[in-house]
């Protein structure tokens, strides 16, 4: 008796330790529109992070001190798109038509809805560019 008890503690310990059975294929159509990175953020926001076994490790994605996300969303560009994205508190930074890109900072929480709509195929973090200092002659 004593065996089967320590078994079945042992047992339950081990599942307790280990992330629920593939987060990804838990997701919902909208959730699987969004980076992986992003959607690690949001559940973070929202005190998910643990029970979802998201990784502990820096995402990289730069949030501001609005809680917003710089963020590529994949969609054609449209007057519509921009109003929905300025709706839910973004703020565009950029937009290139023939890359079907917008270049926004997006309220983190607002992400899923705004991979809901069935305009956006992909919402990603934005590539930040970087520059590259020259040396001067003679340094």
């Amino acid at each position: 008796m004593l065996h089967s008890i320590l078994t079945a503690a042992l047992v339950a310990l081990v599942c307790a330790a280990q992330p629920p059975a593939d987060e990804k294929s838990q997701r919902t159509p909208a959730q699987q529109k969004i980076a992986s990175a992003l959607l690690y953020e949001i559940y973070r926001a929202k005190g998910e992070a643990e029970r979802k076994g998201v990784p502990p490790a820096d995402t990289g994605v730069r949030i501001d001190d609005h809680r917003r996300a710089l963020v590529d969303v994949r969609a054609a560009v449209t007057p519509a798109l921009h109003r929905t994205i300025r709706r839910l508190g973004g703020v565009i930074l950029s937009s290139s038509a023939p890359h079907k890109s917008t270049i926004a900072r997006i309220p983190l929480l607002k992400l899923e809805t705004l991979a809901a709509d069935p305009r956006v195929r992909f919402i990603e973090p934005a590539a930040e560019a970087t520059t590259v200092r020259q040396p001067e002659r003679g340094e």
